[in-house]
């Protein structure tokens, strides 16, 4: 398992106020920065649960002011004859001045939209989300950046709508920031709650 390392900022400068922190620490970075935007999907899980609704659209607020707006549902259910169902779904995440995580340096706002396709997967021992992002979102409020992502995430329903402690997902794709593309296949643990690293000045 991979681990989120938050740069401890106590006694560094950073990047100048008003908008010009970035996204830090790599690939965790960029994991735990589309973690704080991917549990707005949760809003979609909770929607799938019997009986399901696909009508208007659903709404997330985000920990630190604003909300992400979920929107353009389809679904299908897929009971299986078995003790779980699948529920398969797509719709697009608005964020509008989403404050979804906070840093040493502020509040990252995002704006944006990712459109996402989910599959909630209900079984004895739980549910389990497996979901696809692409598109892409600008950071901004004490950010200068944005996260760029075409990746399915598989987690479990209760760490998406997570608000503190540490998620265990797997990541299968790309999450591109300011520093660079990174490219995933592989386990990754990230802190929920919307705490994420920034990048000090040189």
């Amino acid at each position: 398992m991979k681990k989120i390392v938050l740069i401890a900022l106590g006694t560094l400068a950073l990047v100048g106020c008003g908008g010009t922190a970035k996204i830090a620490g790599g690939k965790e970075g960029a994991a735990q920065a589309f973690f704080a935007a991917s549990s707005a999907s949760s809003a979609g899980a909770n929607r799938s649960a019997s009986p399901a609704d696909i009508t208007g659209s659903a709404s997330w607020k985000c920990p630190e002011g604003g909300e992400a707006s979920l929107s353009g549902f389809s679904l299908n259910v897929n009971t299986g004859g078995g003790t779980g169902a699948t529920v398969n779904q797509s719709f697009t995440i608005k964020y509008t001045n989403c404050g979804a995580a906070k840093s040493a340096a502020g509040v990252a706002v995002y704006n944006g939209s990712f459109t996402v396709t989910q599959s909630v997967i209900a079984g004895a021992s739980g549910a389990s989300v497996d979901q696809t992002f692409k598109g892409r979102i600008e950071v901004q409020g004490a950010f200068n950046d944005f996260i760029e992502a075409d990746v399915k995430q598989s987690v479990s329903v209760t760490g998406l709508s997570s608000s503190s402690g540490a998620v265990s997902m797997k990541l299968i794709g790309t999450i591109t920031t300011s520093e660079g593309t990174n490219t995933f296949n592989e386990d990754v643990n990230v802190m929920a709650g919307g705490q994420i690293a920034v990048a000090a000045s040189k």
